[in-house]
């Protein structure tokens, strides 16, 4: 490939193959041109594949050279040079996403990889660049994931990230909410709504611009907010598990010759409800953390995990009703969005 222009036009130093057979024109923030091979383009879009079964001509008022001049023109009115070069990368190479998406998401990476599917998802869209939509959809399931433990690991990354960072945190979430219900990507919405009440407070939330973030979906976060608050309150409802476990011998007889039951510490109590953060998803290690232990055994506290974990995934699966979004997640997936 080799960048080339003419006396007027100015081709995109990435797409101005020697062999093109079209010439693409888009006039945002520049007029620029991109020579492509109308083949790659009609395989790939089906907008395209119509477009091209028709006679195309060439444009006689462009300044061009003379191979080029024979070639036929499309002017994609309202695209952006930026939107259409990225679809074009995904089309010509395979493992577009895979190469770019960040191996450690930090707040610039992750902000740089959304504005760039900003940029293209619309023009993937307008074009029916199907597989390139599918592509953009799984790299933003990357920051809004669908599943329990990826999204236990993201909050775990986010909550690494420096303070300083932390605008910057919140502008990509909300990024993601906005490319995720433009692209009717339903099932995607709870993961990013709780991201939000996980670190924004209610009063950040209500503060934020209605262009950020729309009074609809602030009511649904605030809501949210207080059903995942209660939950949280009361250790995710966690009922006593009954004594004694397996082999535990921290249990002893009282003089009525009851079993005494194993003192419950009240360290993770006091730190979930302390907190103004919602925190129903964060992991808990309790063995590792001792002053997360929760009983006087081993084995009374492994089963106090088990519980937790597993109301910790009943709170999960209810998590579109609580931010009031649908019944299920069945229900989002088939676009039954309230």
């Amino acid at each position: 490939m080799a960048g080339s222009s003419g006396d007027t036009l100015t081709f995109h130093p990435d797409f101005c193959y020697e062999d093109g057979s079209i010439i693409l024109l888009v006039n945002s923030p520049t007029e620029t041109a991109f020579k492509v091979h109308k083949g790659l383009l009609s395989q790939y879009s089906s907008v395209f594949k119509d477009m091209t079964s028709l006679s195309l001509t060439n444009d006689s008022g462009l300044l061009v050279s003379g191979s080029e001049s024979e070639l036929p023109v499309v002017r994609l009115q309202q695209d952006d040079a930026a939107g259409l070069s990225s679809v074009l990368k995904a089309i010509y190479d395979n493992r577009f996403f895979d190469r770019l998406l960040p191996k450690v998401l930090t707040d610039q990476g992750e902000g740089a990889y959304l504005g760039m599917l900003s940029a293209m998802m619309p023009v993937a869209r307008k074009y029916d660049f199907s597989s390139v939509l599918d592509g953009c959809a799984d790299a933003l399931r990357r920051v809004a994931p669908t599943y329990l433990p990826k999204l236990t690991e993201r909050l775990g990354a986010l909550r690494a990230l420096p303070a300083s960072s932390s605008a910057a945190r919140s502008t990509n979430i909300l990024t993601a909410l906005h490319l995720a219900d433009a692209s009717s990507l339903y099932d995607l919405l709870p993961s990013l709504f709780y991201q939000i009440s996980a670190f924004l407070s209610p009063e950040e939330i209500y503060d934020l611009p209605n262009t950020s973030l729309s009074w609809k979906d602030k009511t649904r976060c605030i809501l949210g907010v207080a059903e995942l608050r209660s939950e949280q309150d009361e250790d995710l409802h966690v009922l006593h598990v009954q004594f004694p476990v397996g082999d535990c011998t921290k249990h002893a007889l009282t003089d009525e010759g009851v079993w005494m039951r194993p003192h419950k510490w009240t360290q993770l109590s006091s730190k979930l409800r302390r907190t103004k953060r919602v925190m129903v998803f964060e992991k808990v290690e309790f063995e590792k953390d001792a002053p997360l232990g929760v009983v006087q055994c081993r084995d009374c506290t492994l089963r106090y995990e088990e519980e937790y974990v597993k109301n910790q995934w009943r709170v999960w699966g209810a998590l579109p009703k609580v931010f009031r979004l649908a019944k299920s997640w069945e229900g989002l997936a088939q676009g039954r969005v309230e």
